[in-house]
């Protein structure tokens, strides 16, 4: 039988240009990929979110020197100071799959000890979120990605929550310099709502190290003076009684 030749060469022609159309379409696919990763709009800030401010691994602990400030209602202050070790001792997964972390909280009265325990918390990961279970209440310590002024509500997983118990939580200050062991490192401050009147005050505010984990703490409560008829009219409120306490990072790293 003879050949169609005309006919073959057009099939012959139609595979090159589809080959060829082929080929454009992967190197332009490939050029569009190298761009992309060039490209300026792809900052470190934007898929940086913020998780190296607080390392989650066993064996890692935290150090604190504690001082604090006791207002009785006789009028007098009291000063004393102590150390804090916060250490993750054990893992385990939960049902859903996600790993919880058991944060032992140790007391010493030098920085070399002797600790004995004071209490047990729990730490883990949760999506977007890094949850610190304190005294059995579960606290939003941090959420993803951070950004300057960005909020939240720490007390959102706390079954009893209610009106009264919302903790509103806020970014300041996200990526400052400050200073640790006399090396500039990045920091993050996180605020918590601040609730301030004639009758009371009280205020709690943390800061993280990048690559380190808590580095600051201040929390503090007093109650003012009522014995006056309208102690609003005060220009200066007396402190009937209270605390202050400040928690200064000393050391940190891994252990066995």
């Amino acid at each position: 039988m003879k050949r169609d030749t005309g006919q073959g060469f057009i099939l012959f022609a139609y595979q090159m240009k589809k080959m060829r159309s082929r080929l454009f379409s992967l190197i332009n696919l490939i050029f569009i990929t190298l761009t992309a990763c060039q490209n300026d709009d792809i900052s470190p800030e934007k898929i940086d979110v913020g998780l190296d401010y607080y390392p989650i691994s066993v064996g890692n602990f935290w150090t604190f020197r504690v001082d604090t400030t006791s207002f009785l209602f006789s009028g007098d202050t009291t000063k004393g100071s102590f150390y804090l070790k916060e250490k993750i001792t054990d893992s385990l997964y939960r049902q859903e799959g996600s790993m919880v972390y058991r944060l032992e909280i140790s007391k010493g009265p030098t920085l070399s000890g002797p600790w004995l325990i004071d209490s047990v918390w729990a730490i883990r990961y949760d999506k977007d979120k890094i949850i610190r279970t304190e005294n059995n209440r579960p606290i939003v310590r941090l959420q993803f990605p951070l950004r300057e002024g960005s909020s939240w509500d720490g007390n959102i997983f706390n079954p009893l929550q209610d009106s009264t118990t919302f903790f509103r939580f806020r970014v300041k200050n996200l990526d400052k310099s400050a200073t640790y062991k006399g090396d500039e490192i990045a920091s993050v401050q996180v605020l918590e709502k601040i609730d301030s009147n004639c009758i009371n005050k009280s205020s709690f505010f943390e800061v993280y190290f990048k690559n380190v984990g808590p580095g600051y703490r201040k929390k503090s409560f007093v109650q003012y003076n009522q014995s006056v008829e309208d102690p609003c009219s005060r220009p200066i409120p007396v402190i009937e009684i209270g605390y202050e306490k400040t928690y200064t990072l000393v050391e940190n790293g891994i252990e066995n």
